[in-house]
């Protein structure tokens, strides 16, 4: 039985790669893995029933044990491991609590990799591993530090790990969106203190944008980059300095609004 993990499974990219993994019968098992549970259980429903509920928070050696505990008790073979699960916060380095900062590393890095680690021998050759990266983890973005310095860790860790999984047929990709309609954006900026962009354009489909993540998985590409707009910022990043990239994203960000701190 083909089982897909999927981290962050409660809502928007997350939800969404289950939902499609499953409706492409490119799994037949999976284990959900967020924080809260009902969501879970009417996601479990929406699967047909064949998926495990593991209700953890990523960010503690408790949560993370809950998905070790769960696949040593089955050893599932498992074709997919999606880890979408993400948090991000804006705010320069006087803004952001130590707690938040301390919040975004552990669960867009440490736990990202942790779950990779005691993924990989449960993988046969010709699965996948996709890891949520971010359009934002091509050049250092002031405001925007500690969650776009985590994806590009994503990007680098991804790309790495390719060549170390190559002689166990297992491909890697980093999924590299750019502002997708999902929860994010409203945790992102629930702090209106702090300066945010003016606009988030073109703001994607995560229905569209996963499946493109998929296709390109299965294409064995080792960095999936979701649409015109965000290819462009990847060329651009390419090809001119950070100072200049950095003002660029500065002049792009919004004051506070009045009346805040």
């Amino acid at each position: 039985m083909r089982a897909a993990i999927i981290t962050g499974a409660s809502s928007g990219i997350g939800r969404q790669f289950a939902l499609q993994l499953y409706n492409k019968g490119e799994a037949d098992f999976f284990y959900i893995v967020a924080r809260r549970r009902e969501r879970l259980a009417a996601l479990k429903d929406e699967l047909g029933g064949n998926a495990k509920i593991i209700e953890a928070d990523l960010t503690t050696a408790e949560g993370i044990g809950s998905v070790r505990e769960a696949l040593e008790g089955d050893n599932p073979s498992v074709q997919y491991l999606v880890n979408a699960s993400g948090f991000g916060k804006f705010g320069d380095y006087s803004q952001l609590s130590e707690r938040d900062v301390s919040d975004m590393i552990d669960l867009n890095v440490k736990a990202l990799v942790l779950i990779t680690h005691m993924c990989v021998k449960y993988m046969p050759r010709g699965s996948h591993i996709i890891q949520l990266g971010s359009g934002s983890c091509f050049t250092p973005l002031p405001n925007f530090n500690v969650y776009a310095s985590s994806k590009s860790f994503v990007l680098h860790y991804t790309k790495a790990l390719k060549y170390e999984l190559k002689p166990l047929g297992i491909s890697t990709t980093a999924f590299c969106p750019g502002w997708v309609k999902t929860e994010f954006l409203g945790i992102a900026t629930e702090d209106t203190s702090v300066r945010t962009p003016k606009k988030y354009s073109p703001l994607l489909d995560a229905e569209r944008v996963v499946a493109k993540a998929i296709k390109d998985a299965k294409k064995g590409k080792v960095m999936s980059v979701t649409n015109w707009f965000t290819k462009l910022q990847h060329v651009m990043f390419k090809l001119l300095p950070d100072s200049i990239l950095s003002r660029a994203w500065l002049s792009m960000l919004k004051k506070p609004n009045a009346g805040d701190k």
